[in-house]
């Protein structure tokens, strides 16, 4: 079982329910390292600003440094109103200095989890379920969950031995969302008949994920790789469809029907070596010329520009992923020039030049991309940092020489993440 480093820093996702406050008040009991805590204001609920004074109040009876963080979620998000929350809260996670963030999900919430991806019929990683530790994509980050085997009976009968306070959330009692419905319908009657089931869950989870990892480890043997899928045409049709699976989840596309899946891999392992097939799916084209497939997105719709504002993280908008910028030191773009409202990220045109370094000359962002292996379907959906007219960063090639962070300065380094593919820095 993974435990923290002595000494490293970590701060705690503090909603100041009954989980949050245990694992909290735990961590700085141990006092092995330094501990801060977050708490996240979605503005959702009317008691929102009272929440906020309760985590407030507890941290500085206890002399705990706490950040209380705004963020405005979009109650029209295709996504739902829980998943863009916890996009908003994942965000500020990533932002954190510290590099462990403690999160107080448990047993109750781990078996939850997987019976709801049972019901949705997801695959092996999605009923993996919460891992105890994870990283955040273009982060420095990790996420830790020290209390998956904890039941949520166990933290409140702590609380109440410790004489720890907490507040409740309101719509928990609701019924209208499905884990709710869950917790209050179904899981009593899975107690009455079956009283180790969270474990037994649990430990089913774990096997999953594990099964997902070699899984994905025979894929990547197989050909799958993020910009690429190599065609062996001598592989089952089982190590066939994983192999698809995992290449299609690597370029963050939807994930298509058994029937579906099937059929695309039968055009594009069993064509003659010589054929050119397209395949259409969620937006894109799957390609194969050769041996080698790779996705095409086509030229990109039309014109788009989102404002930067000096945000930590930067949503660009369905499908386009996000920037997250993170505080370093000596690198990245330089801080004191990121702030204004000349600042804005725009997909390529064409005819785009940038200066990396002050001693070289000013390069073509066509040459630039060929030259850092940066995939030809990709090269029109990257998101472009300007500075007015000027073009200050290109994923995955670098930061314009004119507004590189000097050595010793305080930087703020960029990445962009689309879900299912490795983050361009």
């Amino acid at each position: 079982m993974f435990r923290l480093p002595p000494g490293e820093g970590v701060c705690v996702g503090f909603s100041g329910g009954v989980d949050s406050v245990v694992l909290l008040a735990a961590l700085v009991q141990d006092g092995a390292r330094p501990v801060t805590a977050v708490h996240v204001h979605h503005g959702l609920s009317p008691n929102a600003d009272r929440w906020a004074d309760f985590c407030r109040d507890f941290c500085s009876a206890r002399s705990i440094p706490l950040a209380i963080e705004h963020v405005k979620v979009d109650r029209q998000s295709g996504e739902g109103l829980e998943a863009a929350a916890r996009r908003q809260r994942y965000a500020i996670y990533a932002a954190r200095p510290e590099p462990y963030v403690a999160l107080a999900h448990h047993l109750d919430d781990q078996a939850e989890t997987v019976l709801l991806q049972l019901l949705r019929g997801t695959g092996l990683k999605g009923v993996a379920a919460m891992p105890q530790t994870r990283a955040l994509p273009a982060s420095h980050v990790r996420l830790y969950r020290p209390f998956l085997s904890v039941s949520r009976a166990a933290l409140i009968e702590c609380a109440n031995s410790r004489g720890l306070e907490w507040i409740e959330d309101e719509s928990n009692a609701s019924t209208r969302h499905d884990r709710n419905y869950l917790r209050h319908e179904v899981v009593p009657l899975l107690d009455a008949r079956f009283p180790g089931w969270r474990e037994a869950v649990a430990r089913f989870a774990r096997h999953a994920g594990s099964a997902h990892e070699l899984l994905d480890e025979l894929a990547r043997k197989d050909g799958a790789l993020d910009a690429r899928l190599a065609i062996d045409p001598s592989i089952s049709e089982a190590r066939r469809a994983n192999a698809l699976r995992a290449f299609i989840a690597m370029n963050g596309l939807a994930m298509p029907s058994e029937a579906r899946l099937s059929e695309m891999a039968r055009q594009l392992y069993d064509a003659r070596g010589d054929a050119r097939v397209r395949i259409e799916h969620d937006g894109a084209l799957l390609v194969r010329q050769r041996d080698t497939v790779h996705v095409d997105v086509g030229p990109t719709a039309s014109p788009w520009r989102v404002e930067w504002r000096g945000e930590a993280s930067l949503d660009l908008g369905p499908g386009r992923g996000e920037v997250r910028f993170e505080r370093v030191t000596g690198r990245g773009l330089a801080l004191s020039l990121a702030c204004g409202d000349e600042w804005h990220f725009m997909p390529r045109a064409g005819g785009e030049k940038i200066r990396l370094d002050a001693r070289r000359p000013t390069r073509t962002l066509k040459n630039l991309l060929q030259e850092h292996d940066v995939p030809e379907w990709q090269r029109d959906r990257l998101p472009l940092l300007f500075r007015g007219d000027a073009l200050a960063w290109v994923p995955g090639v670098g930061i314009a020489a004119q507004f590189a962070c000097e050595s010793g300065k305080e930087g703020l380094l960029p990445c962009w993440t689309v879900a299912g593919r490795t983050p361009l820095c």
